[in-house]
């Protein structure tokens, strides 16, 4: 199963994209704005923790979403 991505579409792995909008599940269950994100130098916010001890999540793939969009919104600011 699969939703519309927010455009532009800056990656896409097995389960979650970075897209305009932040990082998205495929499923369309959910989404992060890129607002909450944050940077490298941050500790890893709640709501990353709460998606990688959610069942059926790939945490390799959400690891991956999470490094493309903090190197995408750098640039724009919005991280």
């Amino acid at each position: 199963m699969s939703s519309s991505l927010t455009e532009p579409v800056y990656w896409q792995g097995r389960q979650w994209a970075v897209t305009g909008y932040g990082i998205e599940a495929l499923d369309g269950m959910y989404h992060v704005p890129a607002a909450e994100i944050g940077s490298v130098d941050e500790r890893p916010p709640q709501w990353l923790d709460d998606l990688w001890r959610r069942y059926g999540t790939d945490r390799n793939d959400l690891t991956a979403a999470v490094a493309v969009a903090r190197r995408v919104f750098i640039r724009t600011g919005a991280v």
